[in-house]
């Protein structure tokens, strides 16, 4: 179990590093993000709580979960944001 655990939580560090390069490449929040966010936060918890896992595993996890919420509130502020690219208003100093 322990295996499947740290798998698991590769996993999720990878999903959440991915997503972080299509939130960047797109410019904002989509569908396919959302899901694969929510999968990887959530992803290895089952596999924490049956097994003992050590307190590395449980760091990795926070930290997996914490990214996808930041990565997430980044792209959330994206959609909202001008575009300055497409002539959009810029403030004058």
């Amino acid at each position: 179990m322990t295996a499947l655990t740290w798998a698991l939580i590769a996993v999720g560090l990878v999903t959440v590093a991915a997503c972080q390069v299509r939130v960047r490449q797109e410019g904002g929040p989509s569908r396919e993000v959302a899901i694969a966010l929510s999968l990887a936060s959530v992803l290895a918890l089952p596999a924490l709580l049956v097994d003992e896992a050590p307190a590395t595993a449980w760091g990795l996890w926070g930290t997996t979960t914490i990214a996808a919420a930041l990565i997430w509130a980044v792209a959330d502020s994206l959609r909202t944001a001008p575009n300055r690219a497409a002539g959009g208003p810029r403030r004058k100093s």
